[in-house]
């Protein structure tokens, strides 16, 4: 195993003296990179990496002379290959050749830079966030995949060589990860983040997010990150709702029993739980729609590209974007016009049935073998076509293998899950082991 705890949980004792937290985090991250990025591939190669973070913290603090320092000072973060970052190239998981892809920095980056962080590096990201086989290996058993496509992300803070990475989620990109390898993965409503000089997949699902090793690490960060967050306090306990039909279906049978040991420890915990009809249909859960939407908008992105690169392009890629070439305009605003639809009619069914978090595992299974495939769309994907906001929780064991609880929040309501969040984790078991393989 690569594990090592790095969580921002030692933040405050530095308040006073802000520049020792620096020195807490420089040191041990570059030797957990040296010790574990050769085994687990976490982050794109960078030629004289060591001399470069030396330089970029030595201008930090030329630049942060006051005593009072900005939140997040001092704290390294890695930054997902799809983000343009000054000083690097952005390759995006493609053989495409940088210079036709890499751009100026968007609001995200210049923010954290604002806030006093230091970059440690870009992450490994399958080919466009869309597929491909990546490097990066599971840091809890090299045998697994760390997830797709922000398995880079989720396998450096995982490994404790940074406590905050960025990544992006389209379908599962974030909810995946950070399942598979054990670390708490966010990723909020969409449009909360915005996602200027960022390469896009789909204009209407992506979602830039964070990865970090507790609850408390991810809402300090993202107090810090998010635009207009508002601190969010309550007095009791949030209802729950477990949606009925297929969806729930869409898991192995050990991760389903897992899953059903932890529900029955919340209400043991005094937690209300609801069973609730949805308001979409089984066929749209299980059937292609959402990737038909995903490929239409990708087909509109590469566009341009494509024309003059089609041949670089990986098969898996190539061929979605062909597809997408089939879907026309019509078929694409329908799918937008589902979107809205979708999120209002979830909205009403929260506001009917008192329900204040979604809830399910992260993933249908624990981390499949290395050079399979990265994940499972089931348990996440329609959540983020309503563009609703999720976690999923460092929570279970499934065959010695991490396994992450999924809380979804209303729309726009980030604050409320984060703070709700924290509250359920408190009556997960993250012990909890089950065997078996069989899937239903």
């Amino acid at each position: 195993m690569y594990i090592k705890k790095n969580s921002l949980g030692m933040l405050l004792q530095f308040q006073e003296t802000p520049d020792s937290v620096i020195e807490h985090y420089l040191t041990p991250c570059l030797d957990r990179f040296e010790k574990f990025e050769p085994h687990i591939h976490a982050f794109i190669h960078e030629e004289n990496r060591e001399t470069r973070i030396l330089r970029d913290i030595e201008a930090l603090k030329r630049k942060f002379t006051d005593v009072n320092k900005p939140p997040l000072y001092g704290i390294p973060v890695a930054i997902k290959d799809l983000f343009h970052v000054d000083g690097f190239p952005t390759h995006a998981g493609s053989e495409l050749p940088h210079t036709v892809l890499t751009g100026e920095e968007g609001s995200l980056i210049r923010s954290l830079r604002e806030k006093g962080m230091w970059i440690t590096g870009k992450t490994v990201t399958e080919e466009f966030a869309y597929g491909g086989l990546i490097p990066t290996r599971n840091p809890h058993n090299l045998n697994h995949t760390s997830g797709g496509s922000s398995a880079g992300s989720a396998a450096a803070v995982a490994a404790g060589i940074c406590p905050v990475a960025v990544g992006t989620q389209t379908l599962r990109s974030i909810s995946a990860p950070a399942s598979f390898c054990g670390v708490v993965g966010f990723k909020p409503s969409k449009g909360r983040i915005p996602m200027d000089g960022v390469i896009l997949l789909s204009p209407s699902f992506d979602t830039a997010g964070f990865f970090t090793q507790d609850l408390p690490s991810m809402e300090y960060v993202s107090a810090q990150l998010i635009p207009e967050w508002q601190e969010f306090q309550s007095d009791r306990k949030p209802v729950l709702g477990i949606p009925n039909g297929i969806y729930m279906n869409l898991m192995f049978d050990d991760v389903r029993t897992a899953f059903q040991e932890q529900v029955k420890k919340q209400e043991e915990s005094g937690y209300k739980i609801k069973r609730v009809d949805m308001p979409w249909s089984d066929e749209f859960i299980y059937g292609d729609d959402m990737l038909r939407f995903v490929q239409g908008e990708m087909a509109i992105v590469h566009q341009a590209l494509f024309e003059e690169y089609k041949d670089i392009y990986g098969l898996g890629v190539h061929n979605a974007i062909t597809a997408g070439f089939g879907i026309d305009d019509m078929e694409l605003e329908r799918y937008r016009k589902g979107q809205i639809s979708l999120r209002n009619d979830l909205s009403d069914i929260q506001e009917r049935e008192a329900i204040d978090l979604w809830i399910s595992p992260a993933q249908g299974g624990t981390a499949p073998l290395w050079g399979e495939q990265t994940g499972w769309a089931g348990m996440t994907a329609i959540w983020s076509y309503a563009g609703l906001p999720t976690i999923s929780i460092p929570s279970m064991t499934v065959n010695d293998m991490p396994l992450g609880f999924q809380c979804i929040g209303s729309y726009g309501g980030d604050e409320e899950l984060i703070y709700w969040s924290k509250q359920v984790s408190k009556a997960l078991n993250p012990d909890y082991k089950t065997k078996g393989t069989k899937k239903s």
